[in-house]
């Protein structure tokens, strides 16, 4: 890794500066939205300036770039025809700066024949080690290596202080390490039972369930399992599942209660609306909220940066809708209804196809060269378009950036003219 480094210092000073960016980006994202954009801006322009004085504008000819640029086009019609411009203007005419990042990581990983992409992946691996042990100190101890401590029984911050959302951050990058030591068995296999376990801890559910399903996608599917060692691994993680709630030592063990208590009442009950009634669930009366909201918006939507208002101004008219309890909120905590919601129904499908031909042109480049970081990105997009499952907002920073940055990964080495 030293003689790695050593040679990005014998690059120009643009190559050195974005190699900081890129080197950092993890630590970036745990800081918050402010530091995520302006770092995303900075990366941009040197990007730009970068391709500007070595003339490589044919790195954007090429499916990738027409497809996204006509994605941006769409949102900036979209807020042109709707009722509110200040308030969606920026989501629309801003999605730029993530269309920029997907070309620049793509360039930049792939640049001078992949000579710096090991170095990348390594570093990452170590912040994503340093996360991983101030996440375990903190379940032990109810406190990080920094003193934060969490807002909210049950739940891991880590280094995010009170920002209730690192999970969506450990499955991204579970996934990009486990793609870089797919080929070294037993540092694999060691690494799918600690991100099982810490996803666990960490207590956010959805994103629990989403790493899941994507590990045991890759390790059947990528990996064809042995019998023995499929049985070894159910064993070992029902071990570690039983272990963590045991030693939990939150209030009334809430580790326990979020994953099971919370949840047991909701499948109990008979019907859809039983469900969506109960106190314990939140998730269902705001998807009810955002299709009530596409109903009466279902061609242009409410906009993009629109929803928080519009969601509560519906809230305070139906508060039920035909017996089924609403809930307002920043957005529906699922990306279906979110984005029918504020794009309406010709926005809804332009996103599904789009997603639908770049995911099968992955699949099939995967099936072609078994490149690991190609399938593990594929799966993060891929377990994000799951319905119903909760998730976080598709247009804010923080979720964007990763979901960008994994649609870049899940195309490198599969773009046209990149380098």
């Amino acid at each position: 890794m030293k003689d790695n480094f050593l040679e990005i210092f014998k690059e120009n000073l643009i190559i050195k500066i974005l190699s900081f960016f890129i080197l950092m980006f993890p630590i970036i994202l745990l800081i918050g939205s402010a530091a995520i954009n302006l770092s995303i801006v900075l990366m941009n322009i040197f990007f730009l300036v970068h391709i500007i004085v070595e003339k490589k504008y044919k790195i954007f000819q090429n499916d990738v770039f027409y497809a996204l640029i006509a994605l941006w086009f769409f949102l900036i019609l979209n807020t042109l025809l709707n009722e509110d411009f200040n308030r969606n203007y920026s989501r629309s005419f801003g999605f730029i700066r993530f269309i920029l990042l997907i070309f620049l990581f793509s360039y930049f990983l792939s640049y001078k024949n992949y000579k710096f992409k090991k170095l990348i992946f390594n570093f990452w691996s170590i912040i994503f080690g340093i996360v991983t042990i101030d996440l375990i100190f903190e379940y032990i101890f109810g406190f990080n290596t920094l003193g934060y401590k969490t807002p909210y029984d049950g739940r891991l911050t880590g280094f995010m202080g009170d920002q209730l959302k690192i999970g969506h951050w450990y499955l991204c990058f579970s996934l990009i390490i486990l793609a870089n030591y797919f080929n070294q068995n037993k540092i694999f296999y060691f690494l799918l039972l600690l991100s099982i376990f810490v996803s666990f801890i960490i207590g956010e559910r959805a994103n629990f369930i989403r790493l899941f399903i994507a590990i045991c996608f890759l390790s059947i599917f990528a990996r064809h399992l042995r019998f023995r060692t499929f049985v070894f691994l159910i064993f070992s993680i029902s071990t570690l599942f039983y272990l963590a709630i045991t030693f939990d030592k939150s209030p009334g063990n809430a580790l326990k209660y979020r994953y099971f208590n919370q949840i047991y009442p909701i499948f109990i009950n008979s019907s859809l609306k039983e469900i969506n009634n109960t106190k314990q669930n939140i998730y269902t009366p705001m998807y009810v909220n955002a299709y009530d909201l596409f109903t009466k918006n279902k061609l242009l939507g409410v906009g993009a940066g629109s929803y928080l208002i519009k969601s509560h101004e519906n809230f305070r008219i139906n508060k039920k809708i035909n017996g089924y309890n609403t809930m307002p909120n920043t957005h529906p905590h699922q990306f279906h209804f979110e984005i029918l919601a504020t794009l309406g129904l010709p926005g809804y499908l332009f996103i599904c196809l789009f997603l639908l031909y770049f995911l099968s042109k992955s699949l099939r480049f995967y099936i072609k060269k078994k490149n690991s970081m190609n399938l593990t990105s594929f799966l993060f997009i891929l377990i994000f378009c799951i319905p119903l499952i909760p998730t976080g907002s598709f247009f804010t920073t923080y979720g964007a950036s990763m979901f960008w940055l994994n649609f870049s990964l899940m195309n490198l080495g599969n773009f046209k003219n990149i380098n």
